[in-house]
């Protein structure tokens, strides 16, 4: 059973909202009944969900059952202090493996919900009184239930870890692990002594050293040269080679590979050719599978069960697609069994230098548009296309490689950050501030009308302004929020508004609010501060207008239209 719960932890007060399908269990103050509830939880194997809970929650359930005082518990975690309290049941964190600055507020708002925090404070230096306890119970339940939202949209991600675990008969412990080091407990990865070579690196012999121009060869010559010399590989790693490659500006690192031509907008005959399982092939290819791996046939393995059930439409092949994944990752992580640095950085050089010599082969036949880490974009003349294929495929077969090849038809690309790609089948792909064309996620859904107006401009040729109009008359104001985060750096947030007096005040605000730019002039600008500094939030208008609840509540009439007209016309290039 899935039991979804959240705390709120004052001095006097402590409250626990368990939530079990559409029942909510509030326990205030009772650690008596906690303690049965708990064992109820744990007799019957029940889950427990919650959200950062394994940096809060978990260990504040912990201390209240080991009849220790939560609030100072509670304030030790807050200032980043860790404890080792642990809880006998399992539990995940719907947090896990988001990425940094993903919050419960933030993805509240990203969905358009109610953000609005609770007036009580929490450094309370007295008991709640019943008002004060009935509106942290409504806050914490309110927070409950959107942590059980956020779970069943993230239920591919749980779901697979659980597949996991029951595939490869690992301990239930191991659902609160990440996918990567799922993957090393898979690969039977053991605790390794890595020798200190992580810039001795191997190189694929079917590489053609004569194609590949003298700058790059010479610069990753040097970085093993003088990591070998004694030189911190922290600094060597963060280079980079600025190199043009068939007539396009690379950049050579220890991240990847990337070019693209800026400013570019054709519709025409390209092509996306794209290395499928880039890396995974590379390790296998190469022996360059971690070294703590005892026995490195099972990525072998994994690979080929990936490939045999993707080719039967068996879904438990994602699965394997997450492990194999996984690997490349943690063999930076020094914190995961996997490590080892030298293996990563044959495999992502290596990778590079593949890529650079697909590059001059292709030069005949085709212009250069973009690489990136494992792929290419071109544009061809329609008389090459078989000449090109067939390069590929020789090319393919020489390096034990898959290419998959998909035609395009249309590409509006700013830099190689920032781009949208329409395939010929009419799916479009795009990258930056183009991705969130079609809306964004909890994860991140902040003017959104942006990306929509580049996409629809630059790919299917509507004007900016009649993409902002068209969700004005659609009822559609999720594009023009601008969700607004204060930053763990900064020390509070403000806004603007016009007083009784006449004059322009700055009142302080929530950490994380939902604005709108809007035409009312009695509404100012947002900033957050850090000392006696305030910085203006970025893209917000001279006038903005905070709208923390429900998002379908909002007045859209107070909207500034030409603001967002203007913001999307800026992004255009």
């Amino acid at each position: 059973m899935i039991i979804t719960y959240d705390c709120e932890v004052l001095k006097y007060d402590w409250i626990m909202v368990f939530k079990e399908n559409s029942n909510y269990r509030v326990i205030h103050n009772n650690a008596e009944e906690l303690k049965e509830y708990v064992d109820t939880l744990i007799k019957n194997k029940s889950i427990l969900v919650g959200f950062n809970n394994y940096h809060y929650d978990d260990m504040i359930l912990s201390a209240i059952l080991l009849n220790k005082n939560p609030y100072e518990l509670s304030k030790k975690l807050i200032t980043g202090e860790r404890a080792n309290y642990r809880l006998n049941l399992i539990t995940l964190d719907v947090i896990q493996e988001l990425g940094l600055g993903v919050g419960l507020k933030s993805s509240q708002a990203n969905l358009g919900l109610s953000i609005v925090e609770t007036p009580i404070d929490f450094n309370l230096d007295r008991p709640c009184t019943k008002e004060e306890l009935d509106l942290l119970i409504g806050y914490c339940k309110n927070d409950v239930k959107d942590t059980e939202m956020l779970f069943l949209k993230r239920q591919d991600y749980f779901q697979a870890k659980f597949e996991i675990v029951n595939e490869f008969n690992l301990p239930i412990t191991a659902l609160k692990n990440t996918r990567a080091v799922l993957a090393s407990k898979v690969l039977e990865c053991v605790k390794t002594d890595i020798p200190n070579d992580r810039l001795f690196i191997d190189y694929d012999p079917n590489i053609k050293w004569d194609l590949i121009p003298q700058e790059i060869k010479e610069f990753y010559k040097k970085c093993e040269y003088d990591y070998r010399r004694g030189i911190d590989y922290e600094e060597i790693e963060n280079r980079k080679l600025n190199i043009n490659v068939a007539g396009v500006t690379h950049v050579y690192a220890f991240g990847g590979l990337h070019g693209a031509l800026e400013k570019y907008n054709a519709s025409g005959n390209f092509l996306h050719i794209d290395v499928s399982s880039y890396y995974p092939s590379l390790i296998i290819n190469n022996n360059f599978m971690s070294r703590a791996s005892q026995n490195p046939k099972i990525f072998t393995y994994l690979r080929e069960m990936r490939y045999k059930l993707k080719a039967e439409k068996n879904p438990k092949n994602k699965i394997y697609k997450i492990l194999i994944n996984a690997t490349f990752g943690a063999m930076k992580s020094e914190f995961n069994m996997l490590y080892d640095p030298r293996q990563a950085n044959n495999i992502c050089i290596n990778g590079q230098l593949i890529l650079t010599q697909l590059i001059y082969e292709l030069e005949s036949y085709s212009q250069l548009i973009q690489s990136n880490t494992d792929g290419l974009v071109i544009k061809y003349d329609e008389k090459n296309y078989k000449k090109i294929v067939n390069l590929v495929t020789d090319f393919g077969k020489r390096f034990n490689l898959t290419f998959d090849i998909d035609k395009i038809v249309k590409i509006a690309q700013r830099d190689v950050n920032n781009y949208a790609i329409e395939f010929e089948d009419g799916h479009i792909e795009a990258k930056g501030r183009f991705s969130k064309f079609d809306g964004g996620k909890f994860e991140q859904n902040s003017l959104t009308i942006i990306d929509r107006a580049l996409v629809n401009y630059y790919i299917h040729g509507i004007p900016v302004h009649q993409t902002v109009i068209d969700c004005y008359k659609n009822n559609d104001l999720t594009p023009f929020q601008i969700v607004c985060k204060m930053g763990s750096t900064y020390d509070a947030m403000y806004y603007e508004k016009e007083s009784d007096e006449g004059d322009m005040k700055l009142i302080k605000t929530q950490k994380v609010n939902r604005v709108f730019a809007t035409n009312d002039k009695r509404y100012g600008g947002i900033y957050k501060r850090k000392g006696d500094s305030y910085q203006k939030i970025a893209n917000t208008s001279e006038h903005n207008i905070i709208h923390n609840e429900d998002i379908s509540t909002f007045d859209k009439t107070k909207l500034d239209l030409n603001y967002y007209i203007d913001l999307c016309k800026k992004n255009l290039y």
